[in-house]
Formats: C-alpha cells, sequence, structure tokens
C-alpha cells in the first residue's frame, strides 16, 4: 500500500519542488504519494476533518504561507505529524494574537519539526511555542540542482593544455550573439592577452558556422569535434558537443548565461554557480528569475543591460580576490538549498521506517 504525504503548498513553485522530492524517492524505492493542495485547501473543521479522513496521510508537510491553527489542530486530533518548511516570520502572522498564548504555544509544541528560512524566524517560532530542539535554520526548500557531470581525466587533459589561460564560457551561443561576443572578447583581451573565449552552441549543428562567424570578427576560432582542444594561437573555442557543458563550467572562471540578453530562455544559473563558475548575465532571466535574484542578493553574479557592458563585465572578473569571492557565495546559495530538501527526504524516510511502510 502506498504511503500518502499531504503536501500543502502556498505556491505553485513549492508544487513543482515537491515533485522532486517525489523523483527522488521513488529513485531510491520509496513508495509514497504526494496529495498536493496550492494556493486553495480545505477550510473549516468538517472539510479539514474530511480531508484527512480520505487521504489517511503518514504525514503534512506545511510548504510556506500563514499558519493555519484550525488545520493544525486537525491534524493533531488524527494523530498527523505535522512538519513545517521554507517558513519566514509572516507565518506566525495572526497565530498569536487570535489565540490566547497558551492555546497557540499548545499548537506550535506539538509540530514535529519546523524548518525556517534563517535564524531570526528559527527564534521566532522557539519563542511562540516551537519545540527549540526540533527548530532548524536551513534556508529555503527547493529542487537541488543537479550538478552537470564531466569526466575528470578530461578535465585534468584540457586544464593542462590550457596552460593556466584565464577562460570565459558563454552558453546557448547563437549567430545573432557573435558580435557582442566577440567584441567582448577583444575587450577583455586588452588586459589579459591569453584570454579564451569558449562558446557553447545553442545548437550542435550551428558550430561550423559560428566559428565562420568568428573568424570573420577577426578572431581565430576552432571547433571542438574537430580538434582535441584548444591551441594558444586561439581566441575562441566553439563546443558543438552539449554533453560537455558541465566540463567546460568546471574550467570556466566566470560564465556568461546565454539568453538573458534577449527574449530566449536563460541558462540554468545554479548549473554555473554549482560548479564554481562565476555567472554574468542581462536582464531577461525567465524562467529562472528567483534563482538569478537569489545568486545577486549574494552578491554571486554581475548584471549587464547589453552587449558593450559585457566587455567590462569580464574584464572585471579578470581580478581573482573578486571572482573567487563571488564562486564561494554562489556555491553557498546551491548548497544551503540543497541541505534543506536533503533534510526533507531523510525525513519522509525515517517516517516510512518508524511505520513499518
Amino acid at each position: 500500500m502506498e504511503a500518502v504525504v499531504w503536501a500543502r503548498c502556498a505556491t505553485p513553485a513549492d508544487a513543482a519542488v515537491i515533485a522532486a522530492l517525489d523523483a527522488r524517492l521513488r529513485a531510491t524505492g520509496e513508495d509514497v504519494g504526494f496529495a498536493v493542495t496550492t494556493q486553495v485547501h480545505p477550510e473549516g473543521r468538517r472539510a479539514i476533518r474530511a480531508h484527512l479522513t480520505k487521504l489517511e496521510p503518514m504525514l503534512l508537510l506545511w510548504i510556506g504561507g500563514p499558519l493555519d491553527t484550525v488545520t493544525l489542530a486537525e491534524a493533531r486530533e488524527a494523530n498527523v505529524p505535522v512538519v513545517v518548511i521554507d517558513l519566514d516570520e509572516t507565518a506566525l502572522d495572526g497565530i498569536v494574537s487570535r489565540w490566547f498564548p497558551s492555546r497557540s504555544r499548545a499548537i506550535l509544541s506539538q509540530l514535529n519539526a519546523v524548518y525556517t528560512r534563517d535564524q531570526s524566524c528559527a527564534d521566532a517560532f522557539v519563542a511562540a511555542g516551537a519545540p527549540a530542539e526540533r527548530t532548524y535554520a536551513v534556508g529555503l526548500l527547493e529542487d537541488p540542482p543537479a550538478v552537470l557531470p564531466f569526466i575528470e581525466s578530461d578535465r585534468r587533459d584540457l586544464a593542462e593544455a590550457l596552460r593556466n589561460r584565464p577562460v570565459w564560457l558563454a552558453t546557448q551561443t547563437e549567430a545573432a550573439d557573435v558580435t557582442g561576443l566577440a567584441a567582448a572578447q577583444r575587450h577583455a583581451a586588452r588586459r589579459s592577452h591569453r584570454l579564451l573565449l569558449v562558446a557553447v552552441a545553442a545548437r550542435a549543428e550551428d558550430g561550423p558556422a559560428l566559428v565562420s562567424q568568428f573568424e570573420a570578427e577577426g578572431l581565430h576560432a576552432s571547433l571542438r569535434s574537430l580538434t582535441s582542444g584548444p591551441e594558444e594561437s586561439m581566441q575562441v573555442h566553439v563546443v558543438d558537443t552539449p554533453a560537455e557543458l558541465g566540463l567546460w563550467l568546471r574550467l570556466a572562471t566566470v560564465t556568461f548565461a546565454g539568453g538573458t540578453l534577449t527574449q530566449r530562455a536563460a541558462q540554468d544559473p545554479f548549473e554555473a554557480a554549482a560548479l564554481g563558475s562565476v555567472l554574468i548575465h542581462g536582464p531577461r532571466t525567465a524562467p529562472y528569475t528567483a534563482r538569478y535574484d537569489r545568486l545577486a542578493r549574494a552578491g554571486a553574479t554581475l548584471q549587464v543591460d547589453g552587449q558593450v557592458g559585457l566587455g567590462r563585465a569580464v574584464e572585471a572578473l579578470l581580478a581573482a580576490d573578486r571572482v573567487a569571492a563571488m564562486a564561494m557565495a554562489g556555491w553557498d546559495v546551491t548548497s544551503r538549498g540543497a541541505e534543506a530538501t536533503d533534510r526533507i527526504v531523510t525525513l519522509i524516510r525515517n517516517r516510512l521506517d518508524e511505520a513499518g511502510l
């Protein structure tokens, strides 16, 4: 019999994270079904009680949004453990003011675990009655970024062939991007004459045409599928092997996120940040706007408004001390999100073991 978890999500984005949790649990052989509600939830004691009776959940995951004392009380009456996740201090608005302090503390004290976005929020929950020993500040719950694969022997070989050349990367490169990228490469190379631009083709079949375009811009260019690696005389290396994006992100100090200066979909910034490459990006960050915003708040990205500023941005990030600090900030953002999600996966698996499911 499949175990059921009621995932009460504040937003559709939370529901997307639940889908990732589901996939991770099923990949390890766990038989769990998530009954997800978003924005519209059962209200009133009778509706909530009927919902719990129908689902018979082994766990209620409360993700984001303000707490509803009626739902929490009904879950307690039904002996359904409650874990609240991804909360900030606004989640407590109303729960203390509407209830007598003793009743609100009783409700909060019964929570099985509280995972908050930061320490100040965790302190607020404990002050309001949540159990201190089960309240944790872990950051946002989110789908952890999949670290793009690369072959370590290939990375070592290329690193040796590059002989410490500074490398910057442009993802999702199309024909319309070449003039701007070439101008940025020429500008930044004035500070570092050995600088190499690695342009990953948006479509592998466009690789030869991109090489021709860069050559027409006056830059010596080579094609990944025809060479073992860029020679010292090359200024641009066009990668027409999409599966190698992880390899080049690992080698590049700086990455320009393709699509962020145009209308097309932006590069997922966590793919670069998770591998230690600092992001330069334009203003068009959908569908990953929330991730770009988080990295920007941490000081892990540099935004440009057009191709004119791209060369100056690359030049600025050739400073080793600055780029190292930004790379560390980006890695911290991606790893904290993974920590929160990993904790929830472990918690659900432990609950399954306890229930003998």
